[in-house]
């Protein structure tokens, strides 16, 4: 039977960063996935400075390189828009920063990107292709039984990482429980554009807010080659009270909307429209525990107010590395210490999402919100502590 320290189950952002730090630390492991890259994966593409921070933490050279690729578009800011057109803008482009605080990439090319830097004759291997049908626990590790092009096969770890996405794999094997709220899952809709028309010149990323639409927000976040990612995301519970359709109501925002339509006019949709679930971050979630941990979209770690995962998913592989480190040497490895270190980390930003995810429900309140961000002093202040914390990061 084949044998590794740590099995890694998915080569998403969040699984791939972990096989980065793996491979620095010296541990042996197995990264696998059941497709073949490059892929596709649904996404809104945003790509924020936690990321950035992570990729730096893996080699200086890597986050240098990930800048200069051609699919990766460096954005400069970000604007929320209220329900009357009312805005609120941060840009940074002369804010002193050595590559721009955010970008956008296609998931295509970001997952193919960490997959394809991932070190050659290091500690660890790469199985694209490879399913995983069954775990096993055992008394000194954990059983995978996988299928591949040449037939079936088993993989004894110590350690297994669940980073498979939002759809359960490790979680359903291990008969852990799936955490699955409406009140922690948002619900999102994405169709790649063509020639969308309204960008700032320093590719901010988009949020607007129509009043049928709320609690939730529509986006567009520019891509490379003239091309956008759009889309709209909702709180579960919110679908399921007002009945909506979201592809209806997309098509609904961006013909009627005044202060979307026009960004359309022109615009040519190059796919059909694509759905998916967003597990947001609750404690209630045990994402480690006895020889296991859950990471990225596995382990729910979406930020409920923009819905951003690609920052949290990255961040929380960081962290389950320092955590395995430290447990892959004991007789029975246990990783409840690495969720009391991701909700730790992540407690406030996850009460304040929380907190403006309520606000979304009235929009006198977000509109009001709005307005006293672009008094003069308060924008100034906010935006000098944002990039005080963003230099902190990069």
């Amino acid at each position: 039977m084949l044998k590794t320290d740590v099995c890694i189950i998915g080569a998403g952002p969040a699984g791939a960063t972990l096989s980065h730090f793996l491979h620095k630390e010296g541990i042996d492991h197995i990264l696998i996935d059941k497709a073949t890259f490059p892929r596709d994966k649904i996404c809104g593409d945003g790509i924020t400075v936690d990321v950035l921070n992570v990729l730096k933490r893996i080699s200086p050279e890597l986050l240098e390189k990930f800048s200069r690729e051609s699919e990766m578009l460096p954005s400069w800011g970000f604007a929320f828009k209220g329900t009357t057109g009312k805005e609120i803008r941060y840009d940074f482009k002369n804010d002193g920063f050595p590559l721009a605080p955010f970008y956008t990439a296609r998931r295509l090319d970001l997952d193919r990107f960490l997959v394809d830097n991932l070190p050659q004759g290091g500690s660890g291997q790469f199985w694209p292709a490879t399913e995983v049908i069954g775990l096993e626990r055992e008394a000194n590790g954990v059983k995978v039984f996988l299928k591949d092009a040449q037939g079936e096969k088993e993989l004894q770890c110590k350690i297994i990482i669940g980073a498979e996405g939002e759809k359960p794999i490790v979680t359903r094997y291990l008969g852990l429980e799936h955490y699955r709220e409406k009140k922690h899952l948002l619900a999102a809709i994405r169709i790649y554009y063509k020639n969308v028309q309204g960008f700032n010149e320093g590719n901010h990323l988009e949020f607007f807010f129509d009043p049928k639409l709320l609690p939730g927000y529509f986006w567009a976040f520019p891509l490379s080659n003239n091309e956008a990612n759009v889309g709209l995301g909702m709180m579960s519970t919110a679908i399921a009270a007002k009945k909506i359709n979201l592809k209806k109501m997309f098509q609904e925002v961006i013909t009627t909307n005044p202060h979307i339509a026009p960004w359309f006019a022109e615009a040519e949709a190059l796919e059909s429209t694509k759905g998916w679930g967003l597990p947001i971050m609750t404690p209630k979630r045990q994402i480690g525990g006895d020889r296991y941990a859950l990471i990225g979209d596995a382990g729910g770690m979406i930020e409920a107010f923009t819905g951003k995962g690609i920052g949290p998913g990255m961040m929380s592989a960081r962290i389950a590395s320092e955590h395995i480190r430290v447990q892959i040497s004991k007789s029975n490895p246990n990783l409840s210490s690495y969720h009391e270190h991701m909700y730790k980390y992540y407690h406030t930003e996850m009460r304040t999402a929380y907190s403006l995810q309520g606000v979304l429900k009235y929009p006198r309140i977000l509109n009001s919100a709005i307005s006293l961000a672009n008094i003069a002093a308060v924008k100034r202040y906010a935006k000098d502590r944002m990039v005080h914390d963003f230099l902190r990061w990069v």
